[in-house]
């Protein structure tokens, strides 16, 4: 006891005189048991080494010190948490366990097709390999940034690749990927992307406090305009007087192009369409945007809808087709195959030599550029930048459309209105049957 004093702050303080030198140490407590504990333990050492060097002595009165302060801390804390009825290291949940939660809400919700359902889960997973199944509170803005600088190491399509196929993330992080097979800038923000999301969602069901990938994503240096460019009037009456004059022996060769042209919509979109997603609302003709069908694929939830047909399309003839439908699979086109869950490969390598033997300069031009084409018309011609009819002709998510036609609070009367404003005719364009 002749060792132990109190400061004027009420701290207990270990006091001890060596060869004349009189050492004062702060125990760091206020709990007279704690430094009876730490006392205790200097003296047994300071026997142990039986030195009269002060600095030796120091040096134990230090360790003894660092050596209970942690286990003084959490016997405090456990104390206040018996009292509270509280965990307070509490780190929340695994995030393996946040992450099936999260992806189980977006099943209920139907918010993701069954295809971007498989994507996420993989990339979800890769979250977890590279940070480790850690508990939720306890991801740090510096494992975001981990994340980030790891994807833009990674390769794309790295299962498609031999020499990384059968490697961990950890692994293929120590080898030399080559820059061409390395994630793009749009690949590494998707993943960001879908990060950003689930994060969010954690703040907003109060399973984490703040969102770590937070102004995380990477800036595209390209020109997005140019990655994909619309066709221009002159390509328009080169490629349709190509196919005109062209030897056209399959129903898709024909329509493909027309349907992309004046709906807007996605190569497979058509590739896919059956019977049954030819249909009058409200007297109108539409084309149902679905994966509702055996082998059909949407992009996400919101690229269902409806999209009326243009008076051109039915002129044409096109109401006509559904007699053609395949019996047992019901589709529009059934001489189309499925390949890697898609019915566009061989539309989009037949139009892709197409275009090459007609154009010139043709190398940013592809058959998405109807649906860009399709676009630009409504903003230059129509004037509809902004408007969100024109998110919910092209399938394209807007918070502020809610329920109604697929998700869009628009009459098919205002889409329908839309779709016979458009006049390629303008440009030149006559289409024949």
């Amino acid at each position: 006891m002749n060792n132990l004093v109190l400061n004027q702050n009420s701290i207990y303080t270990y006091r001890k005189s060596v060869n004349g030198l009189s050492i004062r140490v702060s125990l760091q407590t206020k709990n007279k048991f704690e430094a009876l504990r730490v006392t205790d333990n200097v003296t047994s050492l300071i026997d142990l080494a039986a030195s009269n060097d002060p600095h030796i002595v120091r040096s134990i009165i230090y360790a003894s010190i660092n050596k209970y302060m942690p286990t003084f801390r959490q016997e405090r804390l456990e104390k206040v948490q018996s009292l509270l009825g509280i965990n307070l290291t509490d780190k929340g949940e695994l995030l393996s366990v946040i992450i099936e939660r999260f992806i189980n809400e977006k099943i209920r919700l139907n918010a993701w097709a069954e295809k971007t359902l498989l994507v996420y889960k993989v990339i979800y997973q890769d979250l977890i390999d590279l940070i480790g199944d850690k508990e939720i509170q306890s991801i740090s803005n510096q494992d975001a940034q981990m994340v980030k600088k790891a994807l833009q190491r990674l390769p794309s399509n790295k299962n498609k690749r031999a020499q990384y196929r059968d490697k961990t993330l950890t692994q293929v992080l120590k080898m030399t990927v080559l820059d061409e097979h390395l994630m793009s800038v749009r690949t590494i923000n998707t993943r960001l992307g879908c990060y950003l999301e689930m994060f969010k969602w954690c703040s907003m069901n109060g399973y984490a406090k703040t969102n770590v990938f937070e102004g995380l994503l990477l800036k595209d240096n390209r020109n997005t305009r140019n990655l994909r460019l619309p066709f221009s009037p002159s390509d328009l009456k080169v490629m349709f007087r190509a196919l005109a004059n062209s030897h056209i022996t399959k129903g898709w060769q024909y329509w493909l192009p027309i349907l992309a042209l004046y709906t807007g919509a996605r190569l497979n979109e058509l590739c896919q369409l059956q019977y049954q997603d030819i249909l009058k609302v409200n007297g109108i003709w539409c084309i149902s945007i679905t994966d509702e069908g055996k082998d059909q694929y949407l992009k996400s939830y919101a690229s269902k809808r409806l999209i009326p047909l243009h008076n051109n399309i039915i002129e044409l003839g096109f109401l006509g087709i559904t007699k053609n439908c395949n019996v047992k699979t019901h589709r529009i086109f059934p001489e189309l195959t499925l390949r890697n869950n898609r019915y566009s490969h061989t539309p989009s390598k037949w139009f892709g030599n197409l275009k090459k033997k007609h154009l010139e300069n043709s190398e940013k031009k592809s058959f998405h550029s109807f649906r860009h084409t399709f676009v630009d018309y409504l903003f230059n011609k129509l004037k509809l930048q902004g408007n969100p009819l024109v998110k919910v002709l092209l399938g394209h998510t807007d918070k502020e459309i809610t329920s109604g036609i697929y998700g869009s609070s628009f009459e098919i009367e205002d889409l329908n209105d839309v779709i016979q404003r458009i006049n390629f005719s303008e440009y030149g364009l006559i289409l024949t049957k």
